[in-house]
């Protein structure tokens, strides 16, 4: 682990940020309020010029990552880092994993709940941090504006997110025999996905994974 990885994040500032990001600030605001942290701007530069990206020209500046990055990009890896920031000890497999089950969550989502497959994400990343710290994440996502929606998904396995979870625990279950081509049943509960569909969000979900555990 670099010394830039053992780094504390400020967890208000990412809070704040998040808030920020659900609102839809003007992204110059977004990079004012990065700003606030040199451990996360440092994080974010490190992330925008890995090879994930394969930029021909560094980017040095905050507000240039911002604009490059975008909302969405933007959210998904700073709910990594806040994730991260909770499960620190968690081995790089178990983050890996964790990173591979939200966008699981998102792949199926896309499909059953489009409207919602950004929020079926944060419930995939945010699982684990519910498992660690309890009741207590209400009060934390609250804080950052999410929205109740992605709050029942974690805390109400009944809810239309917490049902998402539930299918993407299966699906968790049968990436490894469906991606290696073997033959597999499929449950009844994937009758809307054809088998190629779920290899193929399998597929997705580990290379989207692989390469996010790269940047921290």
């Amino acid at each position: 682990m670099s010394n830039l990885d053992r780094l504390e994040l400020n967890r208000e500032v990412m809070l704040r940020l998040i808030k920020g990001l659900i609102e839809g600030e003007e992204l110059n605001e977004i990079a004012q309020i990065i700003s606030l942290d040199p451990n996360l701007s440092a994080r974010l530069l490190k992330f925008i010029n890995s090879p994930f990206f394969g930029l021909r020209k560094e980017i040095k500046s905050i507000v240039q990552t911002v604009a490059y990055l975008g909302y969405k990009n933007l959210k998904d890896y700073i709910f990594v880092l806040l994730t991260s920031s909770f499960l620190k000890t968690k081995s790089r497999d178990e983050m890996k994993n964790t990173i591979k089950f939200a966008y699981l969550l998102r792949g199926l989502a896309e499909k059953l709940l489009p409207e919602h497959s950004d929020e079926a994400y944060m419930v995939g990343i945010l699982d684990p941090v519910k498992d660690e710290i309890g009741e207590e994440i209400r009060e934390i996502l609250e804080k950052a504006g999410v929205s109740e929606y992605v709050i029942n998904g974690l805390l109400d396995d009944n809810s239309k997110l917490g049902k998402i979870k539930r299918l993407g625990k299966k699906l968790m279950e049968l990436c490894g025999d469906l991606t290696s081509g073997k033959n597999v049943n499929i449950p009844e509960e994937f009758s809307m996905f054809t088998k190629e569909e779920l290899v193929e969000i399998c597929l997705s979900a580990e290379d989207k994974a692989q390469n996010i555990l790269s940047t921290l």
